[in-house]
């Protein structure tokens, strides 16, 4: 093997531009597990609609108070207590948490 061949070839093809929303029809397609290969060179218009029946809205839950994400440290020793405590509650560690917090300001 001589070190020419380890150099890094040039791509055979040049990557085709697609739109937006070919990209989510495609994936959507893959997620349902249809086999589709992009047809080179048709773009689609990305102001229309997909014609796809199968395809089902989601709509997004609308929370009641926005929460944000926190990060803190616990000992080992206090994780295991949470998890307990949390199985035998049947509560999320998150939510003991919060609670506890609104215990102690109040």
């Amino acid at each position: 093997m001589s070190l020419l061949s380890l150099r890094k070839s040039q791509p055979l093809t040049k990557p085709t531009l697609r739109s937006v929303d070919d990209f989510i029809e495609d994936a959507l397609h893959y997620a349902q597990g249809i086999d589709t290969k992009p047809v080179r060179g048709s773009h689609k218009d990305t102001s229309s609609k997909s014609s796809d029946n199968r395809v089902v809205r989601l709509h997004k839950v609308q929370k009641g108070s926005a929460m944000r994400h926190a990060t803190f440290t616990l000992t080992p020793e206090c994780i295991l207590k949470l998890t307990q405590l949390s199985k035998q509650q049947g509560k999320a560690k998150s939510a003991l948490i919060r609670e506890w917090i609104q215990q102690n300001t109040q």
